[in-house]
């Protein structure tokens, strides 16, 4: 059960942090990133928590870390597959 929360946390996480960017590619403009910033830290926060219940500390960190250079990576790609569609 926690192992979804964390994912689902992490994602949501990560996608607001990548819509505050400028360089984002899913919508026209980016989100203000006084409103950004703090939802994603505090939704990337949470998820932390929810990794290192659902498992270990070093496991739960590693988990974190390694999902967010995934989502990271792989958004980008998403917006220009977006854009390639229009």
């Amino acid at each position: 059960m926690f192992g979804y929360l964390a994912f689902m946390l992490t994602l949501a996480g990560a996608a607001c942090l990548y819509l505050g960017s400028r360089n984002q590619r899913w919508r026209r403009n980016a989100l203000p990133r006084k409103v950004a910033a703090p939802a994603s830290a505090l939704l990337l926060l949470l998820a932390l928590a929810s990794w290192i219940h659902a498992f270990r500390l070093d496991t739960g960190i590693f988990v974190f870390l390694t999902l967010l250079m995934l989502l990271w990576s792989c958004f980008p790609f998403l917006g220009v597959r977006k854009k390639g569609r229009r």
